[in-house]
């Protein structure tokens, strides 16, 4: 229940009013600023009418200190005709607004309604401020690497410009992140941002998605589409795995890149584009050009800035943290777990991820939904670890091997042997299962 606090020397005043909010609203009257504020300190309250004129503490004073205590509250003024000019100045310190006497109970009851509706859509308004703000921390890349640390930093000066940005990097280090946090990052970071897999799509369809079509085009064309780059208007473009293109699409792009415009295919007319694009592959896309098998002016055109993203392998420090993160981001999966185990740790920060931070997140992923204990350990980890070892230590290094058929046989011992109910519990197929017990020497039939 709304709380209301009625501030006022006048006995009458406050019955008057607590009578007319009892019914909807939690009231508690003063006869004094002073006392008021002692309530408010310790018990708080929604809003607060006072008068000015009072023993002990008069209502400016008191409207002071309650702003100090909550900035929130919603206060107002309780004013006759000859103290008009003291209300509005108090409305000029931080009152919300008065009420004049004679009381009008419709009129009341009609400004502090209207007054809650407006400090809720304030607090909407807040909690989506907030809810963006998260949402776009999301996309910048955690990292304790020195090497990745002074990326990021050249990725923020870029993000000011409009200039063309080209991420290289292995698969899963993270390229179509770095590309978001860019867009964050960016003047045009409320506007859209489109991300394109040029690798998934055959060349047709990739020109279609791209610059759009005409109705009638090509055959399935019954309706004319907007392509990515009229949808990325004012916003971000990224454009994955661009080194996969074909010559005739990089000839296409090129054009777009230095005339601003796009014609859709089948079209006839220059639609001009505000899009800022970045492109990322795994190629070293200046070797390819230098072979030939990517366009050389189209590469330089990318490369305005061009940005090398490490593996995780080069960035051995960031693994404890991302896997934390990871962790974090997939505990509804299996609430019971509060951790990463030592041993599981010490095999994650020894293992050499070929599939790098996206390998990472699926290994934890994986662990969460196998393990049965409260934290994650080597056994439900090396599920997503495949090799030999994790390397060598001091320590007793943690051979993936024994691990996995350690963790087999006691899965297989929950499952009394039944082998298709372990391989599901084990994530993997039946065919799969067999073939690891045989090179375990496992036995069963």
């Amino acid at each position: 229940m709304i709380r209301v606090l009625v501030v006022d020397d006048d006995s009458l005043t406050c019955k008057i009013l607590s009578r007319m909010l009892g019914p909807d609203y939690q009231v508690h009257s003063f006869s004094n600023g002073a006392d008021a504020l002692e309530h408010f300190s310790h018990h708080g309250a929604d809003i607060v009418l006072t008068d000015l004129k009072m023993p002990r503490m008069g209502g400016q004073e008191l409207l002071g200190q309650l702003i100090k205590l909550d900035p929130q509250v919603i206060v107002f003024v309780i004013t006759g005709h000859s103290s008009l000019e003291s209300a509005v100045a108090a409305v000029k310190q931080g009152a919300y607004d008065f009420i004049a006497k004679p009381f009008d109970p419709d009129d009341v009851l009609l400004r502090i309604n209207r007054a809650l509706k407006e400090r809720r859509l304030e607090d909407e308004v807040a909690l989506y401020r907030s809810e963006q703000e998260r949402q776009r921390s999301r996309h910048i890349p955690l990292t304790r690497n020195p090497q990745m640390q002074q990326l990021l930093d050249l990725a923020r000066r870029a993000a000011r410009t409009d200039s063309t940005v080209l991420i290289q990097g292995e698969t899963g280090v993270g390229k179509e992140l770095v590309a978001r946090a860019i867009h964050q990052w960016s003047p045009r970071r409320e506007q859209p941002f489109v991300a394109v897999n040029c690798g998934a799509l055959a060349e047709g369809v990739l020109e279609s998605e791209l610059f759009g079509h005409e109705k009638g085009a090509f055959t399935g064309a019954h309706a004319r589409r907007i392509g990515y780059f009229e949808l990325a208007s004012r916003g971000t473009l990224f454009l994955d795995e661009i080194g996969t293109t074909t010559n005739a699409f990089q000839v296409r792009l090129l054009r777009v890149l230095q005339e601003r415009v796009v014609q859709r295919v089948g079209g006839g007319i220059s639609i001009p584009v505000d899009s800022r694009i970045i492109a990322a592959t795994n190629l070293d896309l200046e070797e390819e050009a230098r072979q030939g098998r990517f366009r050389a002016d189209l590469y330089y055109r990318l490369g305005v800035v061009t940005l090398q993203v490490p593996s995780l392998r080069e960035r051995r420090e960031d693994i404890r943290l991302l896997a934390e993160h990871f962790l974090a981001g997939h505990a509804a999966i299996n609430p019971r777990i509060t951790g990463i185990a030592p041993t599981g740790m010490r095999l994650l920060e020894q293992y050499d991820y070929p599939g790098n931070v996206r390998e990472l997140e699926n290994i934890i992923e994986r662990a969460m939904i196998l393990e049965a204990e409260s934290e994650l350990t080597p056994e439900s980890l090396l599920i997503g670890c495949q090799g030999e070892s994790v390397g060598t230590s001091e320590e007793e290094p943690l051979r993936i091997d024994e691990a996995e058929q350690e963790h087999i046989l006691r899965v297989l011992k929950s499952c009394n042997g039944r082998k298709l109910e372990a391989a599901r519990l084990l994530g993997i197929n039946k065919t799969t299962l067999w073939r690891k017990m045989k090179r375990y020497g496992i036995g069963g039939d």
